[in-house]
């Protein structure tokens, strides 16, 4: 970093938050990363932003349809709406902050354009468009070029930063094929886990409890559906498995589908009693499964990890960087409910291969996933191109 060697830190949006410290900013990570940097520091400050109502009306008014899905993706694609975040963030800076470089938190902010050459911008990312337009839930029914407006947009953004840090490896990929970002200017920095400590794991731990945990609010995009087809096969084999659904705030289980599962519904972590039902699920469960049909990174497998339970994820995006079949659990087809059963049937009859593999991957995450070396990474990064 140039300057004064610290950066000022900016998001905003509705799709990510306007507060970095919120407890679900950015599905929690904000508040971790920016925590971080300023522990070590290199932060002056973070901010987010949102658009004035006046501007936003007329915006969300434009992008209108009657399918409330379709009208949210239209909303989050208008670079007009991307302008003005970004004519909101620069309005925020101040003359104190002139010594200071830029890291903006997603790639829907042309900062360049409105701050020229004159200090370093960063940017850090667990997911971009042309990822996210391969999940199943990205609508066909957008105009291809209001599709192509935003990935244009997005590419003279990252051309224009000086180093883009990712989650994962997957990603770091999908900036230089898609958008054609030299590899020297993308870093894979990975991710932490979102809590303040690691979890307690302990040596007594019910690994033949054939209790299994889905965590995630997006039910449909997380593959619960899959999982609830896959359980029913699960139970014939072993009668006493149970499934815990943690996340979903409005979900209805088909009495078909209903056997052993429990519906637990939104746990807060910033809630004291919602944190103590999630521990002592975690301290219960067996298994953790998320055979997500699209996934931009996924903390949630390595806070399971974290506590000690082995993983099931899905055999795409940045999930095999998480997660070595044998290992620290296993590997699945995307919505493949037959693959599912059978891995998930073979895991829970042997305890104490999961206990071994619970092990490791808790390991693997304490030395791997933690945001002191996320930030220490990004650091050294930002000393070697600044």
């Amino acid at each position: 970093m140039q300057g004064n060697g610290k950066f000022i830190g900016v998001m905003g949006s509705g799709l990510i938050g306007t507060d970095p410290y919120a407890v679900d900013a950015w599905s929690g990570s904000s508040r971790f990363f920016f925590g971080e940097c300023d522990r070590q520091g290199i932060l002056e400050r973070a901010f987010g932003v949102e658009v004035h109502k006046a501007l936003r009306a007329p915006l969300m008014l434009r992008n209108f349809s009657p399918d409330r899905d379709l009208w949210r993706q239209r909303f989050y694609l208008d670079t007009a709406y991307y302008e003005a975040l970004s004519r909101a963030i620069v309005a925020r800076l101040t003359a104190r902050d002139q010594g200071c470089a830029v890291l903006q938190i997603g790639g829907i902010y042309n900062l360049r354009r409105r701050l020229g050459a004159s200090r370093p911008i960063y940017s850090y990312h667990d997911g971009n468009l042309a990822t996210a337009m391969k999940s199943p839930q990205f609508s066909t029914r957008l105009s291809p070029r209001s599709v192509q407006r935003a990935l244009d947009y997005e590419r003279e953004v990252y051309q224009s930063i000086d180093v883009i840090f990712t989650m994962s490896e997957y990603l770091r990929r999908s900036f230089i094929e898609d958008f054609g970002v030299e590899p020297r200017k993308v870093v894979t920095i990975g991710a932490g886990i979102n809590l303040e400590a690691a979890p307690r794991w302990a040596a007594d731990k019910p690994y033949d409890s054939k209790k299994l945990l889905f965590l995630g609010a997006d039910f449909e995009r997380k593959g619960g559906r899959t999982l609830l087809q896959a359980f029913v096969t699960v139970r014939a084999a072993h009668p006493t498995a149970e499934l815990f659904i943690v996340g979903p705030r409005d979900l209805s289980i088909p009495a078909e589908h209903s056997a052993g599962v429990h519906n637990v519904g939104f746990l807060s972590k910033g809630s004291e009693a919602d944190r103590g039902r999630l521990e002592t699920i975690l301290r219960e469960a067996s298994l953790f499964v998320l055979p997500s049909v699209y996934e931009p990174f996924g903390i949630a497998p390595l806070e399971a990890m974290a506590a000690g339970i082995p993983a099931v994820l899905t055999d795409a995006w940045a999930f095999p960087e998480m997660v070595t079949p044998g290992v620290n659990g296993a590997l699945v087809r995307s919505g493949d409910a037959a693959d599912l059963a059978a891995k998930l049937i073979d895991l829970l009859g042997d305890a104490a291969r999961l206990r071994a593999m619970g092990s490791a991957g808790r390991q693997r995450v304490l030395e791997n996933f933690t945001w002191p070396r996320v930030v220490n990474k990004m650091r050294a990064a930002m000393r070697a191109t600044g």
